[in-house]
């Protein structure tokens, strides 16, 4: 019997292995896949639309990736809003207390930390991410008006709204606590419709759809200078 020599006897096939950094990334990729397709469906749809069926066809996703990484609806939901919500809320907070901090604070660095930080998130959305700055801005308003949303906004908006209403107050001690709060509130809301962008903020009324405005490039500096200007008039007002 003939004695076949090692470098006649076939190897078995190495089995490739993809490196852990490699894997890493792409379930990071399928994750941010499945958060922004949610995002569409929720601000096109509603929460009710969502569902896990629908995200799987959307992005391209089986159903075991989406309960892999989310657990269930809930679970997906609340890292849909906490993604959005958490990083604008820290910055917003640290300006605030950069503003405090400063020797001579003023009310209108309050209402600037304030509305800094959604508006240039929504400049870097626009410019970068696969959902535009309107989809993020009817995602979050929808889950605003959703039931439960008291639950949401205890958790992550309670402590920046606690803060900013205290700030205002002490800028504002003549006007009672329901006022400051009304006041407060109104700038939430416009600045969540400003998130829509300066296409939105500026498309004329029907009467004036001859005399188009001129088309300028924005920076997203000059979106904030004009609320804050126009926020500070509504909250000195008699």
């Amino acid at each position: 019997m003939t004695r076949k020599s090692a470098s006649a006897v076939s190897a078995p096939p190495a089995t490739r292995v993809r490196p852990r950094g490699s894997q890493n990334a792409a379930g990071e990729e399928t994750r941010t896949t499945i958060l922004d397709v949610a995002e569409r469906i929720c601000a096109a749809e509603g929460f009710e639309a969502l569902s896990v069926r629908a995200i799987s066809e959307a992005a391209g996703v089986n159903l075991a990736a989406i309960t892999y990484h989310f657990g269930g609806k809930s679970q997906l939901f609340e890292e849909m809003f906490r993604r959005r919500v958490v990083p604008l809320n820290d910055e917003r907070l640290a300006l605030l207390d950069a503003a405090l901090a400063s020797g001579a604070p003023t009310l209108e660095a309050v209402v600037r930390a304030f509305v800094e930080p959604p508006m240039k998130l929504t400049a870097a959305i626009n410019a970068r991410s696969n959902n535009s700055a309107l989809v993020v801005m009817q995602f979050l308003s929808r889950a605003f008006a959703m039931p439960g949303e008291n639950e949401f906004l205890q958790t992550y908006y309670e402590p920046v709204r606690s803060r900013f209403i205290l700030a205002l107050k002490h800028f504002l001690p003549k006007l009672p606590l329901e006022e400051v709060i009304w006041r407060y509130n109104l700038m939430v809301g416009g600045i969540i419709y400003a998130m829509g962008g300066w296409e939105r903020m500026e498309r004329p009324p029907a009467a004036f759809a001859s005399a188009p405005l001129p088309q300028v490039h924005h920076r997203p500096d000059d979106m904030v200078d004009r609320m804050v200007r126009f926020f500070l008039a509504g909250l000195l007002a008699d």
